[in-house]
């Protein structure tokens, strides 16, 4: 073979260059005209359009592209492996129930790398299965290499739970690689299961709106739906937030807290036993049982509450749910401000006859949350009033204008630190009556909350010549506390409250003047304080109370008769407000007859400041 020998470019001579000048010729090219048919596009500016619209094609293709093939290697779907899910269509709650998974290698290749991962509905526990997962939760398997041809069964057992007429989805996916090849694929199935029936139903009864501070009775019923006994039955209870348990005065059973409590308080019953914090419960076949808990929400509570019971198993220390349900309480702290104007004045004023009333009512809320399905009335007592002259939008029945949801659509939802305005219209007759007093007072009340409402003081009005009549209870009109005891009352605890009344101005001259009421059961007479005019009686046989003034007119305004009564209230009145003293009535004689009315007053009436009241009994 010849040998090459190796050169350099500079050892290779080169042929002469010939220099002479030359000049290209200057050719013409002859414009074809296009066709007008054929002109569809305009002809972008030379060196701009056509540049940005192929660096644009380039960076979507490019993006396009990218995920594609992004897309392609971490998820392919190939049908190298088949795969099949067995399981029941349908199922009792809390039976136990298997799933086969079969996969099997259709391929001429082996495949490698098997993961099967499952997506479990909620209410799934594991037991066992053939090949054990590499997870406690039973998610994830690793499974062997499969030949071609290889088909492999893998048994999943488990319990399965769920409300009846629930439908509940197992999903299943198988990822694999073929030996010669470097890119993952999948293949996936699934499987349905309704619920059919519960082995256990449970019902929960409590009230749906309640107030901060009320007792409060939940019942949770269990019912066995079979005909077999169900034992060792556990239940779970997660209480509302700020929901307290109260001890009960009979031997019925309490829930139990998730938190340390006194033993005593703690009384379950024989049918459901403290084991933790879970009860154990037995229920022969068809048999129902109810648990009782008493609690109160705390004056701090949050408005929306939910209460949840759960029945179950326990199954190595695990709790496993067999049945579930939910109950939402709404708790409540309503406070509202009230400002009330009669013909733009908010005090106690003197009208003529056939005088016109024109009352607005504003009303804020100040609780913490927005407050649903309010009912404001207005009550309105006199014998002086026209009511044919009435001008409203709301309600009229019995002296009270109600404003309700069907009248004003802003009562449905009434958010905190809003107001609402409310008016009307009514006439004083023409005529002089006897009683020329109006009283007016306004009640709020919500819908579905029983037990609670919001009373103003009363507005009093008088219609021509007239006197004034007040009450005071517990605190003096200084403002000093007089009276004794415990606010609010107790239980078998006795309070005593000093009366007054009093007599500040006449508009009128009138020779004697009589003011009368009656105690109501469970208040006692204890003793007259101070008589600065007539003298007061006290009849024991009708409970009645008497001030009797002779000779009003030489008298010297203002007059006050103060006394002590004693209030004891016993078990049926708890969460309640009691009467302390009958509305009383003031009958002046002399050039006319008048006749002034006042109120009853009851413990929600008395306060510990200037705003709370803190009557309700506990």
């Amino acid at each position: 073979m010849a040998k090459i020998k190796k050169r350099s470019m500079d050892s290779v001579k080169r042929a002469p260059v010939r220099k002479r000048s030359y000049e290209a010729p200057s050719i013409t090219r002859r414009k074809k005209k296009v066709p007008k048919e054929y002109q569809t596009f305009k002809k972008a500016p030379k060196g701009k359009g056509s540049c940005l619209w192929f660096l644009f094609l380039l960076f979507a293709a490019t993006v396009a592209g990218f995920w594609y093939f992004s897309k392609q290697s971490t998820e392919q779907i190939d049908n190298s492996i088949k795969l099949a899910i067995d399981g029941p269509n349908k199922i009792i709650s809390g039976d136990q129930t298997t799933y086969k998974v079969t996969y099997q290698n259709i391929d001429t290749v082996t495949m490698q790398k098997l993961e099967l991962s499952v997506r479990w509905p909620n209410g799934f526990y594991f037991n066992e299965a053939s090949i054990e997962p590499i997870d406690q939760n039973a998610t994830t398997w690793l499974l062997d290499d499969l030949s071609p041809g290889k088909k492999v069964e893998l048994e999943i057992i488990g319990q399965l739970v769920g409300q009846k007429d629930e439908d509940l989805t197992s999903a299943f996916t198988l990822s694999y690689q073929p030996e010669n090849f470097h890119s993952d694929f999948k293949v996936k199935d699934s499987i349905d299961t309704k619920i059919s029936d519960s082995k256990i139903e449970m019902s929960v009864e409590a009230i749906e709106k309640t107030l901060v501070a009320a007792d409060q009775e939940i019942k949770i019923n269990f019912k066995n739906l079979t005909d077999d006994s169900l034992e060792d039955l556990y239940i779970d209870i997660l209480y509302p937030d700020d929901f307290t348990i109260v001890q009960r005065t009979d031997d019925l059973p309490l829930g139990l807290l998730d938190v340390e409590v006194d033993e005593d308080i703690i009384n379950p019953g024989p049918d459901f036993l403290p084991d933790g914090n879970y009860f154990k419960l037995t229920l022969d076949g068809e048999e129902t049982k109810t648990m009782l808990i008493n609690g109160v929400f705390g004056v701090d509570s949050k408005m929306d509450q939910l209460l949840v019971v759960e029945v179950g198993n326990m199954v190595d220390d695990n709790f496993r749910r067999l049945s579930r349900v939910e109950k939402n309480i709404i708790v409540i702290n309503p406070k509202f401000d009230m400002e009330f104007q009669i013909n733009g004045e908010p005090s106690l004023q003197a009208l003529t006859w056939g005088d016109e009333l024109r009352y607005q009512l504003e009303i804020t809320n100040n609780s913490k949350g927005d407050v649903a399905d309010v009912i404001i009335s207005a009550v309105i007592d006199g014998q002086v009033l026209d009511w044919d002259s009435l001008d409203t939008i709301a309600n009229y029945r019995d002296n009270k204008i109600t404003w309700t949801k069907n009248e004003d659509e802003s009562l449905v939802n009434w958010p905190a630190g809003e107001s609402r305005i409310f008016t009307w219209q009514l006439d004083v007759v023409n005529d002089p009556l006897p009683d020329r007093m109006v009283e007016n007072i306004i009640e709020i009340n919500i819908e579905g909350l029983e037990g609670w409402q919001q009373v103003s003081s009363p507005l009093m009005l008088t219609i021509g010549e007239s006197l004034s009549f007040n009450n005071g209870i517990y605190w003096d009109l200084g403002g000093r506390r007089v009276g004794s005891g415990l606010l609010p009352p107790q239980v078998n605890e006795e309070t005593e409250y000093l009366v007054i009344w009093s007599l500040p101005e006449a508009t009128g001259l009138f020779d004697n003047v009589n003011v009368s009421s009656n105690l109501p059961p469970q208040v006692d007479f204890i003793s007259a304080m101070d008589i600065q005019g007539g003298y007061l009686d006290f009849d024991l046989e009708d409970r009645s109370l008497t001030w009797t003034m002779e000779d009003f007119s030489d008298m010297i305004l203002p007059l006050t008769a103060s006394f002590i009564v004693r209030l004891t209230p016993e078990e049926e009145n708890v969460g309640q407000t009691m009467t302390i003293l009958n509305a009383t009535t003031v009958d002046a004689s002399g050039i006319e007859e008048v006749t002034v009315r006042s109120k009853a007053i009851k413990t929600s009436d008395v306060i510990s400041d200037s705003s709370d009241p803190i009557g309700i009994i506990e």
